[in-house]
């Protein structure tokens, strides 16, 4: 049997007769190439054309961890403090990998939430987070919510009589 070089063209004469539900054997006879590669060419015609072939790269992805909840995150580290149960049974118990245990147990996964506090009456958000100037503590919300806690917190020790 002559062979026929694969051309562009004997790819597009394959997948024309392969959608009109023509057996790879006939096809292959039709076309002058063996049974095999039109084969080849009729299974490949029911998938999708190729693009591109993507490029590897050497640098990973900047973000390659699956985001937890920061509910599940804390639930994990309430669990690692009880400290009855191993990661893998903390895995288990709350549907994360042992990866993502060992990752909060080591301290790479931290509870963030990006979700704003609500605010009381007379606050308002800062567009960066600073230092108040008075506690030190690390704010986003003014006036500084850590100073009026410890102002009610030392109300409420000298309105308790000691005893």
């Amino acid at each position: 049997m002559h062979r026929v070089e694969i051309t562009a063209e004997v790819v597009r004469q394959a997948d024309r007769l392969a959608k009109f539900g023509i057996a790879p054997a006939e096809i292959a006879t039709r076309l002058g190439i063996t049974e095999y590669v039109a084969g080849l060419l009729v299974r490949n015609a029911s998938l999708p054309p190729r693009i591109g072939h993507p490029r590897p790269s050497g640098r990973r992805a900047a973000n390659d961890q699956v985001p937890l909840e920061a509910a599940d995150i804390r639930r994990i580290q309430r669990m690692l403090d009880v400290g009855l149960l191993n990661h893998q049974q903390i895995a288990r118990e709350a549907g994360v990998s042992g990866n993502a245990v060992a990752g909060v147990a080591s301290g790479k996964r931290r509870a963030v939430t990006l979700v704003r506090p609500i605010l009381n009456v007379g606050e308002r958000f800062l567009p960066e987070p600073i230092r108040c100037s008075v506690c030190r503590a690390r704010i986003s919300v003014v006036p500084c919510r850590a100073c009026r806690a410890k102002r009610g917190l030392e109300s409420a020790a000298i309105r308790q009589p000691a005893g």
